[in-house]
């Protein structure tokens, strides 16, 4: 979530002295594909991770932003793969996180620009 949110020159300046390394069963080790996954995470602004740090490990995240809209920092849920799948954690959960999220942006000062759904 955070890499995603920073600037093109950071990300591409991290990515560059960055090795990838497989971690985990769907650790991204290709540039491409986690370009691309950060260009979705952008575009989503909610992250989603299947065992790609641990294994056996699922999370989901959304971002935290400050009165400027800026992302300053991410709140996440993680559990284990055997107690939740993947997709009731996104479902179930990922509402109220994302709410929580929004919540805790607006103590900071931003404001949705569509809170109402338009």
């Amino acid at each position: 979530m955070l890499l995603a949110h920073v600037p093109d020159r950071e990300r591409k300046s991290v990515l560059a002295d960055t090795k990838l390394t497989r971690r985990a069963p769907n650790t991204i080790t290709a540039r491409a594909a986690l370009n691309e996954e950060l260009a979705h995470v952008r575009e989503e602004a909610f992250a989603v991770e299947d065992e790609e740090l641990a294994p056996g490990r699922i999370a989901i995240a959304a971002p935290l932003r400050d009165h400027t809209g800026e992302v300053i920092a991410a709140i996440d849920m993680s559990a284990s793969a055997a107690v939740i799948s993947l997709a009731e954690l996104v479902d179930a959960l990922g509402p109220h996180l994302v709410a929580t999220a929004d919540h805790v942006s607006a103590r900071l000062g931003h404001r949705r620009e569509n809170a109402s759904g338009d």
